[in-house]
Parts: structure tokens; sequence; C-alpha cells
């Protein structure tokens, strides 16, 4: 594992308990790998609502799995996000998407799932 710390690294942490590769960012398996990992990231830093000085943290767990992620699986995820880290999971439709992994026949699913984190009282006009 790296050495992110913060809220990066308490999800860095809860996504390696379930033993699977992990990456920040984007990934580095190889076409001969077995693609069953996760992927996190940033996803964006804007105000909450309409308030000047409170702000939100948007981040995204990917979760990619070869044929299929099992069903349950993602709320396991979920669960160990939030309690590892105190994110709330945002209220919105997740989709799956599908992609033929390279030079094989296998389908690989892919499921991203968002979370929030508010920062309040983050004035930076002064």
């Amino acid at each position: 594992m790296s050495k992110l710390v913060g809220t990066l690294g308490k999800i860095e942490e809860a996504l390696a308990s379930f033993k699977l590769p992990v990456w920040y960012g984007k990934t580095f398996c190889k076409s001969d790998d077995k693609w069953n990992y996760f992927v996190f990231n940033k996803k964006q830093f804007n105000r909450s609502g309409k308030s000047k000085i409170d702000f939100n943290y948007d981040y995204q767990v990917h979760i990619i799995m070869e044929n299929y992620i099992e069903e349950g699986f993602e709320q396991k995820v979920i669960k160990k996000i939030k309690e590892n880290t105190n994110l709330k999971l945002i209220d919105q439709p997740m989709q799956f998407n599908y992609v033929k992994k390279n030079n094989t026949n296998l389908v690989v699913e892919i499921l991203t799932l968002e979370f929030t984190k508010t920062f309040k009282g983050c004035d930076i006009n002064g």
C-alpha cells in the first residue's frame, strides 16, 4: 500500500481489508492479471448548498471484477467505507458498467460508489 494519509488513507485501509489490490487514481494492472481490484479517487471539491463557507469533498470507489461483482459485495464495501471514514454515501443511483478485458472474451463489471464529506466553516475568501 502507498503512504496516503487522512481520508484517502482511511479509504485505502478499508478497501485493503477485502484482500484485493487497491490503487489510487488509476490501475497498473496488465491484461494478463486478474481484474479483481479497487480504484479510488477524489471526484470534486465544491460548495455545500448555498453556504459560502461550507464545502464538500466527493470521493469515488470503483469496484472492478472479472465476470461480475458478487451480489451483496458492494454493500459490504459501503459499510466498511462508512465505518472507517465517516463518509456518507451520495444519495443517487449508481450504475454498473461493462467492458471487455483486453485480448480475452471476459466481461469486466464495474461499479462506481460515490461518497461525500462536508467541511463546515472553511472560509476561502479571507
